[in-house]
């Protein structure tokens, strides 16, 4: 009887291996116009809110990310009004609580809610870190007189400050657009007056007058561009600078 030969299999080619390169294809192109849309559509609020985070991750701070609404920054010069500064100080002691990351995050946990809310934020300067105020929310339009709704957040902010032991400086910064000349001669005055009305508050719910300074920088330290509405009201603003040893 005659033995039968067993044959390897034929090989098949898979002619349809082709499709899943196109797939992969396609899904990274897909990817890649994801990716140009977010970029077209960055948050700056919370991206700065990331980079926050992640900057206080890194220099061994902890990672809290809160959900900010508003934009806009702190000034980091010193200011002047008509060629002078402008200043209300005591003792000025300069101490510090440890690192700048550590400090910034403890103001986060404490301010959270303000935060959420858009009425303050908490934002890194390179003297430490500032507690910014949007004026808009703050004062009426040409006005220095801080709006009574507006006080118990400055409460809350005086509390934080009055468990820490550093220098305080409240700066005053205004958009582009001059002052009608009614009121206020410049925008120096006005930023000037908005600091001090802050200032005032601060020391009226408990920080030490000696502790505190009050600068005046008008339009000069611009945040955003004065060129549309929204980047006016960006640099409207009062930030009070928390100052951390280097």
């Amino acid at each position: 009887m005659a033995r039968k030969i067993r044959r390897p299999p034929e090989h098949h080619e898979d002619l349809g291996r082709w499709l899943l390169t196109y797939a992969d294809m396609i899904t990274l192109l897909m990817l890649f116009f994801i990716i140009l849309y977010a970029m077209s559509n960055v948050d700056t609020a919370k991206y700065e809110q990331l980079a926050q985070a992640l900057a206080s991750v890194f220099n061994g701070g902890e990672f809290t990310i809160f959900d900010q609404n508003t934009t806009g920054g702190a000034g980091v010069l010193p200011g002047v009004i008509s060629g002078q500064r402008v200043e209300s100080r005591g003792g000025g002691k300069r101490a510090g609580t440890g690192g700048q990351s550590t400090l910034r995050t403890q103001a986060l946990s404490s301010l959270q809610n303000l935060v959420k809310s858009g009425r303050v934020r908490v934002i890194p300067t390179d003297r430490g870190f500032a507690i910014s105020l949007t004026s808009d929310l703050y004062f009426d339009s040409a006005s220095a007189d801080l709006k009574a709704d507006m006080m118990p957040v400055l409460q809350e902010v005086s509390d934080f400050l009055a468990r820490i032991p550093n220098s305080v400086i409240v700066e005053g910064h205004t958009d582009n657009v001059p002052p009608d000349g009614k009121k206020w001669a410049s925008n120096w005055q006005l930023s000037a007056e908005r600091a001090l009305a802050v200032l005032q508050a601060l020391q009226d719910y408990g920080v030490a007058p000696d502790r505190m300074s009050a600068s005046a920088y008008g339009d000069t330290r611009p945040v955003q561009s004065n060129d549309t509405p929204e980047g006016r009201s960006y640099n409207r603003r009062v930030d009070i600078v928390i100052v951390e040893p280097q």
